[in-house]
């Protein structure tokens, strides 16, 4: 079936239904978009009055595209991409760097490393703001409209670009007063006599330990009171006599330098460290004030890790 041609500039209609789909239902569309659902709905009405056939069959649960429903989305995506090309190409000809860029990292990253830099940052660009969401997680930066996200660990296959800006490096700590009281602990294996304090989420439990030494690589799977999804608060375990900890030595602050934990296991090398990438979508054009942050980003970042 042939798609009737519109009569009249109806781009913000089509804008509208491709986001309807992006986002998965009016709703969702209606919270992004910052209209009330019914809104949305006269609206996708009056595109669909104007083309003459309807786009979705509706359930209680979701949407399908019809036919012509698939037909209209694959112009929609055209129309949507060039008007973002021609915002991009406008702020990019503005003689200030101005407007409001979105981004998440994992929360330990984000307040020990990348809060500071924002600091400075916004303090050389005072017309520009930044909403920052700390997200141990990998977020969809298409349906959360990201701009650019700082991910840890190793990226899935995705339309995304990553830029590597550096390595997390593991190492073994704990207070002198968890080890004057605890077993002695001269090897990997003499973790399982020990209280160990891990990373886990509702997805992974970094529970399971790599050391490499004169022997090889060994594996240990740890136990201890305490596991949680958030770095910052393991160190303050760590500091409040808890238990050993396996962290990345970027993320410890004073802690060392004042002695409230020192390196166990000296002379065998923890294997595992991750990689750090700062992540945004693919686009021929990219606004110049998020280009500006990457860029900063992408110089000021690295000196931070190691």
């Amino acid at each position: 079936m042939a798609v009737m041609a519109l009569k009249s500039d109806h781009s913000t209609g089509l804008v509208l239904f491709s986001q309807i789909n992006k986002h998965g239902s009016l709703s969702a569309a209606a919270q992004v978009l910052g209209l009330s659902r019914s809104s949305v709905s006269k609206q996708l009405a009056a595109l669909e009055r104007q083309i003459g056939s309807r786009l979705l069959n509706r359930t209680t649960r979701k949407f399908v595209l019809t036919d012509v429903g698939r037909q209209v989305l694959k112009e929609a995506h055209k129309i949507e991409y060039a008007l973002q090309a021609v915002e991009h190409i406008s702020e990019d000809y503005q003689s200030e760097i101005a407007g409001s860029i979105k981004m998440s990292c994992p929360g330990a990253q984000g307040r020990i490393h990348l809060v500071p830099l924002l600091a400075k940052f916004l303090d050389r660009y005072p017309k520009l703001s930044v909403n920052l969401q700390l997200e141990d997680r990998f977020v969809d930066m298409s349906a959360e409209n990201i701009d650019l996200s700082i991910r840890v660990g190793y990226l899935p296959d995705s339309t995304l670009i990553a830029r590597k800006l550096g390595e997390l490096n593991w190492e073994l700590y704990a207070s002198p007063e968890y080890l004057r009281q605890a077993p002695a602990l001269n090897k990997p294996t003499d973790l399982v006599n020990h209280c160990c304090l891990y990373y886990q989420n509702s997805k992974i439990a970094m529970n399971k330990w790599t050391f490499s030494g004169e022997n090889g690589e060994e594996m240990v799977s740890v136990t201890g009171p305490l596991s949680v999804n958030d770095p910052g608060v393991l160190v303050s375990a760590a500091v409040a006599h808890t238990g050993v900890l396996l962290i990345d030595n970027s993320l410890l602050g004073d802690a060392i330098s004042n002695g409230q934990l020192v390196p166990v296991l000296t002379n065998y090398k923890a294997i595992g460290g991750l990689p750090i990438y700062i992540v945004y979508p693919e686009r021929e054009y990219i606004p110049a004030k998020t280009r500006t942050l990457i860029n900063f980003l992408m110089e000021e970042l690295p000196k931070t890790f190691g």
